[in-house]
């Protein structure tokens, strides 16, 4: 696997990452969450577990906030955001519903490529997430986009039914790679401990040139749900960009908070 190279991070880098979500419905609430994680991150740096900024990625999962189509407060909200967090970089994503996103209300749904571009022209935002699954045509219109705003691409795919047959997973990553995507996230959903097995396995095999389509760029593979833990503490040593921890709500089944997950990585 290669490395991306975004601000002053480089993903792919031996070294994971952890990315927070922020999560909130309100201004207020988003607000309050971007607090707790600062305030959280300074706690766990103070502690000697993991040095700062401790959390490297915020996430913003626009599909919860419920002004996401209004140009002006979206924008307002991520200069806010962008000030607060100087030191991370800051991943704009909007999850569809069929990937287990949140925000139901059709209008928001048919704004997705204003919404998208409203913050790549923010200035704000250092990361994209584009859904492998929302078509080749808009996956690769919403890549080239966002490449040329200066932005990386989190090529993304997600299951909450199933971990796909490897060469099914195979085939998605060399497809995220060939539509643009910088960094190639899979997170999928274990019936069995072969299932995680399977995913840690292959961010091994990713990331020694062993799949039989070589990948060039950095991947993040989780398995969701308590069982796949080992995913985001031991998958994240063995390559994986990064992984996720969250400050309050979980955004997805299975996330260990930012502390757990720290004082994990530092022992794993």
């Amino acid at each position: 696997m290669g490395e991306v190279t975004c601000r002053n991070y480089i993903l792919g880098d031996g070294y994971p990452k952890i990315c927070v979500p922020i999560t909130g419905r309100t201004e207020e609430e988003i607000l309050q969450q971007s607090e707790a994680i600062c305030k959280a991150a300074s706690e766990i740096a103070e502690q000697g577990i993991r040095p700062a900024p401790v959390a490297e990625i915020i996430e913003f999962r626009a599909d919860f906030y419920e002004n996401v189509c209004n140009q002006t407060m979206l924008t307002e909200l991520l200069e806010v955001l962008r000030e607060r967090h100087k030191d991370r970089l800051i991943l704009f994503t909007f999850r569809s519903e069929e990937e287990g996103g949140e925000l139901r209300h059709d209008r928001a749904g048919s704004m997705l490529d204003d919404i998208c571009s409203w913050a790549m022209v923010s200035g704000c935002i250092d990361l994209l997430d584009v859904e492998l699954l929302s078509g080749n045509y808009r996956a690769v219109r919403t890549a080239t986009k966002a490449k040329d705003s200066g932005l990386a691409v989190v090529m993304s795919y997600h299951n909450f039914e199933e971990t796909p047959h490897n060469s099914t997973l195979e085939n998605l990553l060399w497809d995220m790679e060939q539509l643009g995507g910088d960094i190639l996230k899979i997170a999928v959903t274990p019936k069995n401990h072969f299932d995680v097995e399977r995913v840690m396995e292959m961010i091994t095999d990713a990331r020694e040139g062993k799949l039989k389509y070589p990948i060039s760029k950095p991947v993040v593979m989780i398995s969701m749900t308590a069982q796949g833990e080992a995913s985001r503490t031991r998958g994240a040593k063995l390559g994986s960009a990064f992984t996720f921890g969250s400050v309050g709500n979980e955004s997805a089944p299975g996330q260990l908070s930012l502390e757990q997950l720290a004082k994990a990585l530092k022992d794993a």
